[in-house]
């Protein structure tokens, strides 16, 4: 333990206490001096894609609901029910902590330190338990619908999945995410990370040693997202070139004259996943400029540039999931687009329309 005099300056006695901190708790993780707060532009980019998301995930499950093309026995239209599940509780998390933010931080410069009482704050550590939670079940699920589209389409054209098969699929996919995070919360590593990674919302903690942050950042979600895109990215050209071969050899264009298990529109399938490599990829961009700075100590010429750009695309992006699935499957699924007209506007279907035509005609039939 180190012994301070009288005549020790206070330099020494700073450099002694920092060295018995880092002797004592790991190394102190460095972290710029001064916090640049998040731009109002991305405070409302944040909240315009939550909004959208928010709304286009009830219209997805209007539209299961109230659409014939939504029948029960479709499991690729479960599958992405349970896609947009996560994806809603992501723009919710996003939203409320984006609100959280404006709320404690505002647009003031401060002084970062990691004794502050926003680290420990209860909604800032709900809500990275929330939004991890979700993201990975959202990266889960994307996997878990490649694969179906995949076999679906090429192995088992017929039938359904086993029963033992779906348990499984749903404990992996709800349980593993789940589990993580419960574990993160009982290390105590969720916390405001002061946007080195995300935008307004909160993850993991900036104020934890740079090797558990970079391990957990990767555990808790990156690790998953990029295993999501190199899964997706091995199905989609897998796909495609089956349905080319089938096209050049028998004259196939759709995946409903393929298999009975899938409709011809779940081609759209193949978007989503380019989509959320166009809307997710900036986060993951943010997290290996830190990580490399982190860890190198190397400043990097043009990464506060750099970085805000990719914030910019960011703060829509990874929120806006759930809003651009609803443009793919209740916009541009013709079939979708169709019954939903019909079933909100309160228009009667072609049989609807005919039937009282084909009742008068019975009836005169049967007077004369």
């Amino acid at each position: 333990m180190a012994t301070f005099t009288s005549s020790t300056p206070f330099a020494n006695y700073t450099t002694m206490i920092i060295t018995n901190l880092t002797s004592t708790i790991g190394p102190i993780p460095v972290i710029p001096a001064t916090y640049k707060p998040i731009e109002s532009g991305d405070i409302a980019l944040t909240l315009i894609a939550s909004t959208l998301s928010i709304f286009g995930a009830i219209l997805i499950f209007v539209a299961y609901c109230v659409t014939d093309s939504f029948r029960p026995e479709n499991e690729t239209r479960r599958l992405l029910i349970y896609l947009t599940v996560s994806d809603l509780l992501v723009a919710f998390g996003n939203f409320g902590g984006t609100i959280r933010y404006e709320a404690v931080f505002g647009d003031k410069e401060f002084s970062l330190n990691c004794t502050m009482d926003t680290q420990c704050d209860l909604f800032c550590v709900v809500q990275s338990f929330v939004c991890a939670t979700a993201s990975m079940w959202s990266f889960f699920w994307n996997t878990v619908i490649a694969i179906h589209i995949c076999v679906a389409l090429v192995y088992c054209r017929h039938g359904s999945w086993p029963w033992k098969m779906k348990i499984f699929t749903h404990s992996v996919c709800w349980l593993v995410p789940l589990s993580i995070t419960i574990a993160a919360v009982s290390n105590d590593v969720l916390g405001e990370d002061f946007s080195q990674g995300t935008g307004a919302w909160c993850w993991i903690s900036s104020c934890i040693d740079k090797n558990a942050r970079t391990l957990w950042m990767v555990v808790t979600g990156k690790g998953w997202e990029i295993t999501m895109y190199f899964v997706t990215c091995i199905m989609f050209f897998f796909v495609k070139g089956y349905m080319w071969k089938q096209r050049r050899r028998h004259n196939i264009r759709h995946f409903s004259e393929v298999s009975e298990r899938l409709r011809a529109e779940d081609e759209n399938y193949l978007y989503l996943w380019l989509i959320g490599y166009c809307l997710r990829i900036w986060g993951t961009c943010r997290f290996f400029l830190y990580a490399l700075r982190r860890h190198t100590g190397n400043p990097l010429s043009h990464f506060n540039s750099t970085d805000d750009v990719f914030l910019h695309l960011q703060s829509f992006g990874d929120s806006a999931q759930a809003f651009c699935t609803c443009i793919l499957f209740c916009f541009i699924d013709r079939t979708t687009r169709h019954h939903l007209y019909k079933k909100l506007c309160c228009k009667k279907s072609d049989e609807e329309e005919l039937r009282p035509i084909i009742i008068e005609k019975t009836n005169i039939n049967y007077s004369v």
